[in-house]
């Protein structure tokens, strides 16, 4: 079953709807894309499937498959904005010409965030997904700046190239004009989500003023940093998951009632003890550590500092 089987199944389309996507939420992991969707969603004229389409990427890419995108959604043709959500489409090479070759008229909603920051927090989403190993944070970085564990664990570079935001847009600008794609900031998103949301709604052409409810940012797909919340975690993944030969991928398995139990008391364990325990702040790096991923990204942000000024934006952290 592809990605897409999985997605129009939860959301059981009928197979009437011909419209296609008109815009893509892309860009950096635990960037606050999820709230950018969510609220999104909020808007009458948009609709956008919850959760994340993956069929543009490999290995769930099928030829084919994008004509079947109109099956996501519910609204009759015409009735809505149509939209998806996969942030990793931001980093995967393949994605681009695929988007453009399916979607040429596609309008993108990049999110950006803090590059060191990002790499902190998707390499402890890896640990807990079970991509990578569990090491101490300086250690680890040592590792994915030697590539120690890219033939055990061949997602590993990920949590380094993911963040070279100046290649990834400029191989999106190598297909896409300027005015299709528009570059957010998590801190913007997060300090001033109205704001944010407007120039959002313009983007994708619908009422920019459309009067969104006073809200604070609900944080999604919470970080977790503790070592002993991941040890137990991560020992959830054998019974939910079949992972390939060379772990890459995981796919959902079928559970077991013995399997149902012991994850449900993992969840119970950690909710009801480690996460009280748990400050949620990720760990700082040391003074060595931070340089050496300042070196790595160095070269990208001159690329990134060329390119930004096409939409005005200036990050707090560049």
């Amino acid at each position: 079953m592809s990605d897409l089987d999985q997605h129009v199944g939860r959301h059981q389309r009928p197979a009437t709807d011909t419209g296609m996507p008109g815009f893509a939420v892309i860009g950096a992991q635990k960037s606050a894309s999820t709230f950018l969707q969510d609220q999104m969603s909020l808007h009458p004229d948009i609709e956008i499937p919850e959760g994340e389409v993956r069929c543009f990427e490999d290995p769930f890419f099928s030829a084919g498959d994008a004509d079947r995108l109109p099956e996501l959604y519910h609204s009759p043709v015409g009735a809505a904005v149509r939209g998806i959500k996969r942030p990793d489409y931001l980093g995967r090479p393949e994605i681009p010409g695929r988007l453009h070759d399916a979607l040429p008229d596609l309008r993108i909603l990049v999110v950006l965030r803090d590059p060191v920051a990002r790499a902190v927090s998707s390499y402890y989403h890896f640990v807990r997904h079970g991509f990578v190993p569990l090491l101490p944070i300086d250690q680890a970085v040592d590792a994915l700046l030697a590539g120690t564990w890219d033939a055990d664990y061949p997602r590993a570079p990920e949590v380094l190239t993911f963040g070279r935001y100046g290649e990834h847009l400029d191989r999106y600008l190598g297909l896409f004009p300027a005015d299709r794609i528009a570059v957010f900031e998590q801190v913007q998103l997060i300090k001033h989500p109205q704001e944010t949301l407007r120039s959002a709604f313009e983007f994708v052409g619908v009422d920019p003023d459309w009067p969104l409810p006073e809200q604070s940012v609900r944080v999604s797909n919470r970080g977790v940093y503790s070592p002993a919340r991941l040890r137990l975690l991560r020992t959830k993944n054998r019974t939910r998951f079949t992972y390939s030969d060379s772990m890459d991928r995981r796919y959902p398995r079928r559970m077991t009632p013995w399997g149902w139990m012991y994850n449900a008391s993992v969840v119970g364990a950690d909710r009801l003890v480690l996460s009280r325990l748990d400050p949620g702040r990720p760990p700082e790096l040391s003074e060595e550590t931070r340089h050496a991923l300042d070196d790595y990204y160095a070269s990208d942000l001159d690329v990134l500092r060329g390119l930004l000024p096409t939409w005005g934006l200036e990050p707090s952290w560049l």
